[in-house]
């Protein structure tokens, strides 16, 4: 039995029994992240994910040789609260790198669930576009960028509730464990604008001065991004990072169609901001695939985003009939979910260079 297939069903199933599908429904969010966490945080730490054998593990192994004077040194952009982490759990857990997973694990895991049972108006579709998303394999390679969007996911509580300072900190903090973090500060101006005219018209600036000045700005970015453990980043998988634009241009185009913004819903309002700025770096990826990674920090919001914009229970005008919204909030995300899952396992888990990815039982 395929293990990720295992997992969604559990889901399901835990859902139809505990009535996941409700918003504010605490139990079932804490019952379903912790069958998430069961394979995220508790896989063979050293075969499954390509941080089983990537930097991540050899810079964790490498602790007992590096001083604490190496792990604090560097500048403000050079992930020294990664490297603190490695440190400290290396020296508590006496080098067990399972302990070093599971506890990233469990900071991610219990960040998604926080956000999702406070925003989301259906936290079972909000768990089957994070799978449908591939935002959960996601952290199977990807760990330092994980920990920054999970401060990321706790810094959009502060935002909503315009606490700048508090905001200000947690962003600064998480750009510790990955710098390109810092680039959601600008979420906090961003969000005091109406998504309307002014808002198109800065995506449309801030698309040519990105278009224009695309050379310089990368090189900006890979100077700031290289450490000792990064590459150079590749142009592998651009069909994907392409796709991926599309995917988001779908969402802000069935948004405008299904719920458009009203100045009471704010927090729709600003998520939906979120997706147009994360359009706007993902068209990019062409370049180079380093805009992936800032976009997804604006991206992961659509977790709970895209229930809200097929919520059927929404005060709004809509421009289909209740009948057909049900269905759609209903059918969507299972579909989405299923489509997603069935590509993954046609095609990265057949592809022998991906292995790592393979989690079977029996």
């Amino acid at each position: 039995m395929n293990i990720y297939a295992l997992l969604v069903a559990l889901v399901l199933v835990t859902a139809l029994l505990m009535r996941g599908y409700q918003q504010g429904n605490k139990k079932y969010v804490i019952v379903a992240c912790l069958m998430l966490f069961a394979v995220y945080g508790l896989r063979d730490c050293f075969s499954i994910g390509n941080d089983s054998s990537s930097s991540y593990l050899h810079q964790f192994q490498r602790m007992p040789d590096t001083t604490w004077k190496q792990v604090t040194s560097g500048g403000f952009n050079t992930n020294v609260g990664y490297r603190l982490l490695n440190k400290v759990v290396y020296q508590l857990s006496k080098g067990d790198y399972q302990v070093f997973i599971s506890l990233i694990a469990a900071f991610v895991t219990v960040c998604f669930g926080k956000t999702i049972y406070k925003y989301s108006p259906n936290p079972l579709a909000s768990i089957l576009y994070h799978f449908g998303l591939l935002f959960y394999l996601f952290h199977f390679n990807a760990l330092k960028q994980s920990i920054a969007m999970g401060f990321v996911m706790l810094a959009f509580d502060l935002l909503v509730e315009r606490k700048p300072i508090r905001f200000l900190l947690l962003i600064l903090i998480g750009s510790q464990f990955h710098f390109p973090a810092i680039i959601f500060l600008l979420a906090y101006p961003i969000c005091k604008l109406k998504p309307g005219r002014s808002f198109v018209i800065l995506l449309a600036v801030v698309l040519a001065v990105t278009y224009t000045f695309r050379t310089q700005i990368l090189n900006y970015m890979l100077n700031l991004y290289k450490d000792e453990d990064t590459t150079v980043a590749s142009m592998e998988g651009i069909t994907f990072l392409r796709t991926k634009a599309l995917i988001m241009i779908f969402i802000i185009v069935a948004a405008v169609m299904f719920r458009k913004p009203r100045a009471e819903d704010r927090v729709y309002s600003i998520l939906l901001e979120f997706m147009g700025i994360a359009v706007v770096l993902q068209t990019f990826c062409g370049y180079n695939n380093i805009f992936e990674r800032l976009a997804d920090y604006y991206f992961q919001f659509s977790v709970i985003f895209i229930p809200m914009v097929f919520d059927r229970h929404a005060d709004r005008e809509p421009l289909f009939s209740w009948r057909f919204m049900s269905v759609v909030d209903t059918a969507a995300p299972y579909l989405f979910c299923g489509f997603s899952i069935y590509r993954f396992l046609t095609t990265v888990v057949r592809d022998p260079t991906l292995f790592p990815y393979k989690f079977f039982f029996g």
